[in-house]
């Protein structure tokens, strides 16, 4: 008896060690995830940032990755990217993020915004506007 327990605190302990080094997500570190994502055309990856339901997810992927894809092709790609920066709103619900993105063809593009909201304690991409 005395093993099992000795076990069950083991496992729970590293457990918890592992918990302690995480970092917690924030619409910035999402940001860079969501960048990355599409960086690495990795769109099922990215589509799981938003907050939508599967069928919607399913539709955003192809739209990424008829659209998305074709605009990175043509840009050559993300050579790189800076989080300019990261407002979160006073109830802490909602959260905007500038991104500047810079191709590998050389153009820079500073006007992108990511939208997020907090959804089960989770952060989440905005749901795109119709």
């Amino acid at each position: 008896m005395k093993r099992i327990a000795f076990i069950i605190a083991t496992v729970v302990l590293i457990g918890m060690s592992f918990t302690s080094c995480s970092k917690p997500v924030t619409p910035a570190s999402l940001t860079a995830d969501c960048i990355e994502y599409i960086q690495d055309g990795d769109y099922a990856a990215y589509v799981n940032t938003f907050d939508a339901t599967d069928e919607e997810k399913a539709e955003l992927q192809e739209m990424f990755e008829q659209k998305g894809k074709a605009l990175i092709e043509k840009n050559k790609g993300i050579a790189s990217y800076e989080i300019i920066e990261e407002k979160i709103s006073e109830d802490g619900m909602s959260a905007v993020v500038k991104a500047k993105i810079t191709y590998g063809n050389g153009e820079v593009d500073d006007s992108n915004k990511f939208n997020f909201v907090k959804v089960n304690d989770e952060w989440k991409q905005a749901p795109l506007k119709k």
